[in-house]
């Protein structure tokens, strides 16, 4: 992955504890087997029923595992148990080009190199895991709130724990995407503040694309807000479409003038391994990125969505 989030042990009787954003001061247990909630996403204390997030990714990189191939088999096991029995294997071909690319006044020719990743999915192909030699993501495009897919994540970190027994994290990360399509006799200028918008209100013009980036440096990491403006149909960024999950068709059937934002917070700090701390820095990249959302829709989009 690049810059971009592409995805204390506190386990005791089978559950988690960790962070909850939507409550003010209180932490949650979720069980293991705790069900699927009904769609229903909060941004600030307003819940959104019809909420607009139609893609969802959680990262963290760790220790290099060169021997992963040995493990899969233990893991697939343990994946299969927790709803996961898709499975494919993908083998990834890199160029790897010398420091400075000169050897003896001679150009080095770069090195290919071959790296394995696997995707875990579950039935209806909606939510994978993709594991490779350093690094763990979960995506989903069956997104219900940040409890579950968070518990979901760190259920899988922990099944990967348990096989490769992890020594450090590095980075750390969640990206949501979030589809803005007005209903008839609406305008995308109804839904997100004129910052963001450009050009693309500009009258008599067929509109290619619009596009807005803002970078920050929170608390809890650093935070990359962007703003895609296009006509036609809702779509993934082109480093997402490898091994993508299929996109609602709530979303998929219409066209027309539409915006996605794309809010991507991250932390690269390495640290031991720890379930609890991951689960907390998860909950801090979601409260910025809530923040970011809040900032860039408006009252009226809120009140569409919810």
């Amino acid at each position: 992955m690049n810059q971009s989030t592409s995805v204390n042990d506190v386990k005791s009787d089978n559950k988690i504890t960790i962070a909850c954003s939507e409550c003010v001061n209180q932490s949650v247990k979720l069980q293991s087997d705790h069900p699927q909630q009904q769609l229903l996403v909060t941004i600030m204390g307003i819940k959104l029923s019809n909420a607009p997030v139609y893609y969802t990714l959680a990262q963290v990189q760790f220790n290099p595992i060169l021997d992963l191939d040995a493990f899969i088999p233990s893991i697939q096991g343990e994946m299969r148990k927790a709803g996961f029995p898709d499975f494919k294997k993908e083998i990834q071909q890199q160029f790897v080009v010398p420091f400075g690319g000169v050897v003896n006044a001679q150009i080095v020719n770069p090195a290919m190199t071959q790296q394995s990743r696997y995707m875990f999915g579950d039935i209806d192909a909606k939510t994978h895991f993709i594991i490779d030699s350093n690094g763990l993501v979960l995506q989903s495009t069956d997104y219900g709130t940040f409890e579950t897919f968070s518990e979901l994540f760190l259920r899988g970190l922990l099944i990967l724990h348990n096989a490769l027994n992890i020594d450090f994290v590095e980075r750390i990360g969640l990206r949501y995407l979030d589809a803005v399509q007005p209903r008839e006799g609406e305008g995308l200028n109804d839904y997100l503040v004129p910052e963001v918008l450009g050009l693309s209100m500009r009258a008599g013009c067929d509109l290619q694309q619009s596009f807005s980036e803002t970078g920050f440096l929170t608390p809890a990491g650093q935070l990359i807000s962007r703003v895609i403006i296009r006509d036609g149909e809702i779509g993934l960024p082109i480093e997402l479409n490898a091994l993508a999950p299929v996109i609602s068709t709530r979303f998929t059937e219409k066209h027309g003038l539409h915006a996605i934002l794309d809010t991507d917070c991250f932390i690269i700090q390495r640290e031991a391994f720890d379930l609890g701390r991951v689960g907390a820095r998860l909950t801090a990249l979601h409260d910025e990125i809530a923040k970011s959302f809040r900032a860039t829709v408006t009252d009226f989009a809120l009140g569409a969505w919810s």
